[in-house]
């Protein structure tokens, strides 16, 4: 998609799996971006490792790993869901006694779409495989009556902009439907835009970034973060002024980064395919 959305601009891009060889990519004066923030080493990724135009490439592994991500909500004072390392078995009672009868487990690699996640009471630890301990964090459960997101971009010169809160509705952890308002509540807009402003502008990312959150009350809480164009903006290729596909290629080349408007309510339904016989 984000082919399509640079052939208006004469932006030629050039889609790249991470197991093609080197010489056969012409990256050498390219300008590298991804749509995937955790990759395997292959001879291509190594070669990218030290190219000096991919664009966050130091930010990636710090924001795919949710013990660093976390540790830098922390850092900022963003309201996120408590949070501790699960390193081994013995930590149960005090996790419990921390965080309350529920306990989500996450790897902190990897795990999407409701894999690599559990969720887990009193007398269900045995549920969760030996080989987690001290490769997943532990969150609090949260009783949310929401979930939203805000994708926003910056661009080098520091300017953000963003799109109004997407809510979300995932089923078995898979993100399902979204539904955008042009006139979204506008305390919970405020208070996303500030909280994900901080966050680019602490990691001078460039580029379009996606913030989950739950709706508690009248706050907001920060789920995750993906440094990248998301799923739950792809609404935005038929529902706003600009894509999201379009502002990164904007952002990461120093164009102008437009505000985008968006008129109408749009609906977004996530088709998930099936097994064949």
């Amino acid at each position: 998609m984000l082919r399509q959305a640079g052939e208006p601009l004469g932006i030629a891009v050039y889609p790249v799996g991470l197991d093609a060889e080197p010489e056969a990519v012409p990256y050498q004066n390219s300008v590298i971006t991804a749509e995937i923030e955790r990759w395997p080493e292959t001879a291509l990724t190594r070669e990218l490792a030290t190219h000096n135009s991919f664009v966050n490439r130091d930010i990636f592994p710090r924001l795919a790993d949710r013990l660093t991500q976390k540790q830098l909500l922390d850092q900022l004072n963003l309201a996120t869901a408590p949070w501790q390392l699960l390193a081994s078995q013995d930590q149960w009672p005090q996790v419990f006694a921390n965080l309350g009868e529920l306990a989500i487990v996450k790897r902190r690699v990897g795990g999407y779409d409701g894999r690599g996640q559990w969720r887990l009471r009193p007398g269900q630890e045995s549920q969760l495989p030996a080989d987690a301990y001290g490769e997943c964090i532990v969150e609090q459960g949260i009783n949310f009556s929401g979930e939203v997101s805000l994708v926003g971009a910056r661009g080098h010169d520091g300017r953000s902009v963003f799109y109004p809160l997407t809510h979300n509705l995932h089923e078995d952890g898979i993100l399902r439907t979204s539904v955008v308002l042009p006139q979204p509540n506008p305390a919970l807009q405020q208070q996303a835009e500030q909280m994900l402003s901080a966050i680019l502008n602490e990691l001078n990312y460039v580029g379009v970034m996606a913030m989950e959150c739950f709706i508690v009350g009248d706050r907001l809480l920060i789920n995750e973060l993906a440094p990248r164009v998301h799923n739950s903006g792809h609404w935005t290729q038929n529902g706003a002024s600009i894509s999201q596909f379009e502002l990164h290629l904007r952002a990461i080349l120093g164009l102008p980064l437009p505000t985008p408007v968006v008129n109408t309510p749009s609906v977004m339904v996530n088709l998930i395919g099936t097994s064949v016989n």
